[in-house]
Parts: C-alpha cells; structure tokens; sequence
C-alpha cells in the first residue's frame, strides 16, 4: 500500500513538474515578445513577471525592470510605466502629469500603431515559437509523411456513396493543398457535418466530389468525449505499435514499440486495422497475441479494457481497447527550406483546427465538456513526457500556437481586447472614455473569470467520473 501511494505521489509531481515546465516557457516566450517590442518602441517596462502574486525571487536589470518569479506559476505579465495593473490598464495619473523623461517612456502615450505593435507581439511570439520548434524537428528528425492514396473505402460510408475508390489520390480539401494522410485526417475530423469538397487524381484525371462526414464519438484514455467525423476511407497501416499507453493493458502486459503483431488468438494479422477490429470486438476477453520483437517471436497474453462507444447512428457500443497505437512512417529529410516552410504550415494547421473547433462549439456541433483546464493539459503533459522529446516538443508547440490564438480572442484585459480598443481608437482618432475602457475591463474579467471557472468544473466532473466508475 506504502509502496502504491509512493507512486501515485511520484507520478502525480511527474505531472505538475512537467506541466509547470511546459507553461513556463510558453509563457516565457509570450511576454519576451511583449517585453522586446515595448523596448524597440522605447517604452519603459518596470516588471517582467513569471507567475502572479508573492515574489518569490527577482532581481532588475541596468534598466530598472524587475524580473520576477511568483508564487502562481500559471501565467504572466509585463507591467509598463503608466500601467494601472497587469492588465495594462493605463494608470490614472494622466500622462501631462509625467516628467518629461517618464512622459517618453509612457506605453499609454505611445502612437497608437506602436502600442498595437507591442500587445501583437506576445501572441506573435507563441506563434513563432511554434514554428520554430517544428522547422527544428523536421530538419534534425526528418519528416514523416504518409500519402494521402486510398486503400479501402467503408461501404455504406460517405466517401463509398459520394464516388471515392481504393487507389484515389486525394489532393485537396475545401481548396486546403493535401500533403499527406495526416491533412485528411485532421480536416475530416473536425468537419462532422459540414459538406466537404474533396479533389483527388484518378488515372491521371483530376476529379472532385462533394462529401459529408458522419459524426462519431470517440473516448480518449483521459476520459474527454470528442464527436469526429468521419467518411470511411482507410489506409492499409502496417500491425507494427507506435506508442504504448501507460497504465493500460498493453502496457502492463509487456508491449514495446516497434512490436509486429503477426496474429491474435491464431488469426493472422495484415494491418492494423485487423487488430483494431479484433481488439475492439474482444473487450473483457483474454487474448493471445502473437508478436515479432527483435527477430524472435513471443506470446503475449492481454486483456482488454471495455470502453463504450457511439457509432455513427448514435448506438452506443461496447469496444475493447489495451491503449496502442500504429507506428509512424520512418522519416525523411528535408532541407532548411522545406523545413520551415512545413514548421509555419503545420503551426496554420494548428490555429486553424482550434479555430474550427470552437466554432463547433459556439455552433453545438459538438460538446462544450470536452475543453480542458489546467487539469486537463497537466494530464496530457505527464503522458506526452512518457512518449519522448519529440512528442514533447510537439506537444509544446501546440500549446503556444493555442495560447497565442485564445490571447487575440477580442475580449478586455486579453490581448485581442487592447487590439481592439485600439482599432476603435485609429477609427475614431481619439481614444475611448476611461469609464469606457473601465466598464469594458470589467466585463472581460467576468468572462475570463467564468470561463477559468468553466473548464477547471470541466476538469473536476471528467476526473470525478474516471475515479467512480474506471475511465467512463
């Protein structure tokens, strides 16, 4: 029992560790390109804050602004000269009451174009973040890539009814160039409901069909339902495992990556498609699952977890899951070009997946349940650092590009909020009232408030769920 709570705690601080880490750097990056702009403009930064709160250390540079880590380590701010507080409201003091040599460095003072300049930095630099670090794994691990051609289409599925054929090459979608089947994928799936104009080569013809996916939920190992679409097209996926869960079955029996499934209970196994299918009809039953590791064969006995789930008409279905994966293709170089031009592309595709999804939400095609607070990312941190750097440094990526585009929602005390006074103020020529700006303030703390309130209850119903009845 001893033994048990040891590892609960040490997984648990795994988990806070790696999370803490992850942020802090985003974080980190968002302010720099606040803090540097501010500096090219000449406005005078008196604090640069990692975290809110007590002070915990901190020490100013040669040009007075004090660096400074708080006690609250989930976020940050830049607090300017004539700044109220850290939302850069500006500060009461009217500016004509400033010393000339203040009045210069006054961020409120500041043409209105400079003053943009320095709140788009911070999401700016999420962004750049993003790309930077996938143009550095594409040019140092190399590009996995896996052609969007059409191996199987699902009869009675969306894609069979619209036209499609095994051997199709898809190339676009909804006028998005397709570089591969992860495009396909990631548009398909958060397309649920929406029709879909689809090209692709046939013969050497280039052809174009209408298609709308169905929508399909979908349960993750952390509990959080998601509505995919889908339109039943599939690749033949070699049976060799990518990653392995933790702490689900496949884990607990033995599996490694790289593992070759040749046969399960003595039926061969010719792609991974069968082991879903096998797997998925086998919940609660053991299983006997033959495997090539290593040039030797071995026999690995597991039992799957039953996980319900809905299929397209709405059923919900019992399926069996032991928490792997496919493997990834083996990856190939690409020159520095290449590999920034795929870093910016994949941080787009990012933005505009997260984008698309909230507007899913906003249009109740799907569940508001699904968005996560901190508890959430935390979890998901803890499982991308099991998985490697790479998957880290993905993961990393992710979340600045994320936290940069949330950052320019156009609501009051973010940074989209101040973009948008001072669009209003360049269209006016003048700035908005104080009371105003006051009022406006107040309102985007509400909903920033509520909507931190939100996901944490997110957080706690999900973990609340998982505790009292295993995962559902």
């Amino acid at each position: 029992m001893i033994e048990g709570l040891a590892t609960q705690i040490s997984s648990a601080a795994v988990m806070v560790f790696s999370f803490l880490l992850v942020l802090t750097v985003v974080v980190f990056i968002h302010e720099l390109g606040h803090f540097l702009v501010a500096r090219w403009c000449g406005v005078s930064v008196t604090t640069f804050s990692i975290g809110f709160g007590r002070e915990l250390m901190g020490w100013n540079d040669r040009k007075g602004t004090r660096w400074r880590v708080a006690a609250i380590p989930l976020g940050g701010y830049v607090k300017f000269l004539d700044d109220e507080n850290a939302a850069s409201q500006p500060s009461r003091e009217a500016p004509r009451d400033l010393g000339p040599e203040m009045l210069a460095g006054s961020f409120h003072n500041k043409a209105v174009w400079q003053r943009a300049a320095v709140v788009a930095a911070g999401p700016f630099a999420n962004f750049l973040l993003a790309s930077v670090i996938y143009s550095v794994i594409n040019l140092t691990v190399g590009v996995r890539s896996i052609p969007a051609t059409i191996d199987q289409v699902v009869a009675g599925m969306p894609a069979a009814e619209a036209g499609l054929r095994p051997g199709d090459l898809i190339t676009a979608i909804d006028g998005w160039t397709v570089e591969g089947l992860d495009d396909v994928a990631r548009i398909v799936g958060t397309s649920s409901g929406r029709t879909l104009d689809i090209e692709f080569e046939r013969n050497g013809a280039r052809l174009a069909v209408a298609v709308t996916p169905v929508v399909k939920e979908q349960k993750d190992d952390l509990g959080v339902t998601i509505k995919i679409g889908d339109i039943g097209i599939k690749r033949r996926v070699p049976a060799r495992v990518g990653d392995v869960v933790p702490d689900l079955p496949a884990a607990k029996a033995g599996f490694r990556s790289e593992d070759l499934i040749t046969a399960i209970d003595g039926k061969p196994i010719t792609s991974f498609d069968d082991i879903v299918e096998t797997i998925g009809a086998s919940a609660g039953r053991n299983l006997k699952i033959t495997v090539e590791r290593a040039g030797a064969t071995t026999e690995i006995e597991v039992t799957p977890i039953t996980v319900p789930q809905k299929d397209e008409h709405g059923t919900v279905r019992e399926r069996g899951r032991i928490g792997i994966s496919p493997a990834r293709p083996d990856p190939h170089w690409v020159g520095p070009v290449e590999a920034v031009r795929l870093g910016i592309r994949e941080t787009y595709a990012n933005l505009a997946q997260t984008v698309t999804g909230l507007g899913d939400i906003l249009a109740r095609r799907q569940s508001a349940d699904q968005v996560g607070g901190p508890i959430l990312m935390a979890e998901v941190t803890a499982r991308v650092v099991e998985l490697g750097l790479e998957p880290l440094l993905r993961w990393t990526a992710l979340i600045s590009a994320n936290i940069g585009l949330l950052n320019l929602l156009p609501i009051p005390v973010l940074d989209g909020g101040h973009l948008l006074f001072y669009a209003i103020e360049a269209a006016r020529r003048r700035p908005l009232s104080r009371r105003v700006q006051e009022i406006g303030f107040q309102i985007g703390l509400a909903l920033v408030l509520m909507l931190v309130a939100f996901v944490n209850l997110n957080d706690l119903v999900r973990v609340g769920k998982r505790w009292l009845f295993g995962g559902g």
